[in-house]
C-alpha cells in the first residue's frame, strides 16, 4: 500500500496570474522516488473550516530532479456560466493561502498517462491552459534524455496572461533542432505580439502537425479542457490515427471542485461497506463525496488516476448497489464499479 509522506514547501512561484508551482522536498529527508514523466501525487489536504480532508491530483510539472518535485496548479475560477458559484475549493487554497514552509502531505507517484520510452516513437504533445503540466514533464524528460530525438509540442491558452511556463518551452525548443514547438492564442489582446509572444491566433488545429506525423511511428498526448480533447481526437480518428496512438488525460474533470450548484447523492449512513482485502467492514459516513475518498480516509489503498471516472484506473469488483455523482467516461460492467464517482446505495463489498 502507498503510504502517504510529508512535504515541506521550499519554494513558490506565481507563474501567471492564476497559476502558481511548488517546489517539494520530503520532511523525512530520505531521497526522493523517481517518477514516470506524466505522473502525478495525490494530494490530502487538510483546508480550514472543512471536517474531512479534500483529494486532489496534481501532475509533475517538470522532470525528475532528485532535489525537489514541482507540481503546478491553477486557482479554477467558477465558471462563466455560474459565476455566483464558488470558486476552487483546493486550487484556491493552494493559490491564496499555502506559503513557503508550509507541509503538505501527498501519496504517489501515480498514474499510468506517461510518454512511452522507446526511441523511434515520435511524441507529439498537445496541451490547452494548465493541461500543459504532465506535457511539460514528458517533453523535459525525453529532450534531457536524448535531444536527438524528435518530438512535437502544440500548446493553446487564451493570451499571455495566461501564457505559462513559455521560457521553460523556448529553452526545450533550444534543445532540439529537429523539434517543433507552436503556441496558440485563442484570444490575443493588443499588445500580445504573433511571432514574439505566439506562434497562431485561434484554436489548436491538427493541421499544424503534418501529414508526415499521422502515419508513422507516432502518438499523441493530449491534456486540457474536455471539448479539445474531443475535437483534436475525432479529428486525429477522422485521418486515419488508431486509438492505440491517442493518449488523453482530462484536467477539467480532474480538476472538478465542489461548489453551491446542486447537492449531489451520498448515500445513506445506515449502509455498510465492506473492503474483503483489507478485511474491513465499515459503516457508511455520508460526509464523503465518494467511496475512494472514504477509502483513503481509513487507510484503505485503491489505485486512482482521474478522480472523475475517465481514466478507470479505480475499477474494483463491487457487490451490492451504488449510485454515481455525474456521468463517467469509462462504463463499469456488472460487478464493478469506479469508486471515485459513487456512493454506496445499498450495503455493499469491495474488492479492495
Amino acid at each position: 500500500m502507498s503510504a502517504y509522506r510529508k512535504y515541506r514547501i521550499v519554494k513558490k512561484i506565481r507563474e501567471t496570474d492564476h497559476i502558481a508551482s511548488f517546489y517539494l522536498q520530503p520532511v523525512d529527508g530520505l531521497p526522493l522516488a523517481d517518477f514516470r514523466p506524466g505522473q502525478h501525487l495525490l494530494f490530502k489536504l487538510d483546508i480550514p473550516g472543512r471536517d474531512l480532508p479534500v483529494l486532489r491530483n496534481y501532475s509533475f510539472s517538470s522532470a525528475y530532479n532528485s532535489s525537489f518535485y514541482r507540481v503546478s496548479v491553477k486557482k479554477e475560477a467558477p465558471p462563466r456560466t455560474a459565476p455566483q458559484l464558488a470558486p476552487g475549493i483546493a486550487s484556491s487554497y493552494l493559490y491564496d493561502h499555502v506559503k513557503e514552509g508550509d507541509i503538505l502531505e501527498a501519496k504517489g507517484p501515480l498514474g499510468n498517462f506517461c510518454v512511452g520510452e522507446e526511441n523511434n516513437e515520435i511524441p507529439v504533445f498537445i496541451a490547452g491552459g494548465i493541461g500543459i503540466t504532465p506535457l511539460l514533464s514528458m517533453a523535459e524528460a525525453v529532450l534531457k534524455t536524448d535531444p536527438r530525438r524528435r518530438i512535437h509540442f502544440l500548446y493553446g491558452v487564451n493570451n499571455r496572461r495566461e501564457h505559462a511556463f513559455g521560457e521553460e518551452l523556448r529553452t526545450l525548443r533550444q534543445l532540439s533542432a529537429t523539434s517543433r514547438f507552436l503556441t496558440f492564442y485563442a484570444l490575443p489582446e493588443e499588445s500580445d505580439q504573433q511571432g514574439h509572444h505566439y506562434d497562431r491566433a485561434g484554436f489548436i488545429s491538427i493541421d499544424a502537425i503534418g501529414d508526415d506525423l499521422l502515419h508513422v511511428d507516432t502518438r499523441f498526448y493530449l491534456c486540457g479542457p474536455a471539448p479539445m480533447m474531443a475535437f483534436i481526437t475525432e479529428a486525429l480518428q477522422q485521418r486515419g490515427v488508431e486509438n492505440s496512438r491517442i493518449l488523453t488525460e482530462n484536467f477539467t474533470a480532474a480538476s472538478v471542485e465542489e461548489t453551491d450548484e446542486e447537492p449531489v447523492a451520498t448515500g445513506s449512513s445506515a449502509f455498510t461497506v465492506e473492503f474483503r482485502r483489507s478485511g474491513k467492514t465499515l459503516s457508511w459516513d455520508d460526509r464523503f463525496p465518494s467511496l475512494l475518498e472514504f477509502a483513503e480516509y481509513n487507510d484503505i489503498d485503491i489505485s486512482s488516476g482521474c478522480l472523475f471516472g475517465d481514466c478507470g484506473t479505480c475499477l474494483t469488483k463491487l457487490q451490492g448497489e451504488v449510485q454515481y455523482k455525474h456521468p463517467t467516461m469509462v462504463k463499469p460492467g456488472k460487478g464493478e464499479c469506479l469508486p471515485c464517482s459513487c456512493v454506496p446505495a445499498s450495503d455493499i463489498s469491495l474488492d479492495a
